[in-house]
């Protein structure tokens, strides 16, 4: 199965190409009796770094991984978007160009919430390995100096989350919340491990094999995928315009009759 994932909630821009194996073919190869070592193999990524370039970047980055591949769009058997948290415009276009794609091949398209893909890339060694690190944190920039959070346990669970808040504020949220994470990953970790002291882990494997890893249940089944609901947390910046002010001088009344 060849599955395209894309990647527009933060300011990279990621579009990357994975074959997903089928249940059957993972057989052990009598000629070596050993099963293929996982089930997701990336053939393309490619990224940009531009946080208000989405809708220039995507189709782009799409083109590249499928040219890099020797593919054509019409060989897809699905894709998978990264639903956020994320700020609007980025997320909108990742997830309008997949269900436009989606549409245009007659293939199912899969939404991921954004944090459970980067906590599975964080706890991954090429399957959805067990990790001893304890509870985690998965923190990304919202801008207006927030961030989005959410709260996993070892294996990848999700605990708490996705909110968007201060990094002042978390202390108090995961006392609320009595969790007790152990370490923090993200493009924003940062910003929070300085509050409340934890190190910070940088996830391994790529982003978008750990998409393609959150979906591939429903993708080997062939489940019937939901709407895509965004993660927006909070509304966009941008708002209705009010009723326009008046810019000329109002007209003199006309003297009354006598």
């Amino acid at each position: 199965m060849l599955v395209l994932a894309i990647e527009t909630s933060t300011p990279v821009i990621t579009a990357g190409l994975v074959q997903l194996r089928q249940p059957h073919e993972l057989a052990v190869d009598p000629g070596t009796d050993q099963p293929p070592s996982s089930p997701i193999r990336l053939l393309a990524e490619q990224s940009v770094t531009d946080a208000f370039g989405h809708a220039e970047h995507l189709m782009p980055l799409i083109d590249a991984v499928l040219g890099e591949t020797a593919h054509a769009v019409r060989d897809l058997d699905a894709v998978v978007v990264g639903i956020g948290p994320g700020p609007f415009t980025g997320l909108r276009v990742g997830m309008v160009t997949a269900a436009a794609l989606g549409d245009a091949l007659d293939v199912p398209v899969h939404g991921v919430p954004s944090h459970d893909a980067v906590a599975r890339q964080a706890i991954s060694a090429g399957t959805a390995g067990v990790t001893d690190g304890g509870e985690f944190l998965v923190v990304t920039d919202a801008r207006r100096r927030e961030v989005y959070l959410s709260a996993y346990g070892a294996t990848g669970a999700g605990q708490h989350g996705p909110t968007v808040l201060a990094p002042a504020a978390v202390p108090e949220l995961l006392a609320a919340a009595g969790l007790s994470p152990r370490w923090a990953t993200g493009a924003a970790a940062d910003l929070v491990a300085a509050v409340i002291g934890l190190p910070v882990r940088e996830p391994s494997g790529t982003l978008s094999e750990a998409l393609i890893a959150c979906a591939a249940r429903a993708l080997v089944t062939g489940a019937v995928p939901g709407p895509l609901t965004p993660l927006y947390l909070r509304r966009p910046d941008a708002a209705e315009p009010g009723t326009p002010k008046h810019v000329l001088p109002a007209e003199p009344h006309a003297p009354a009759a006598r």
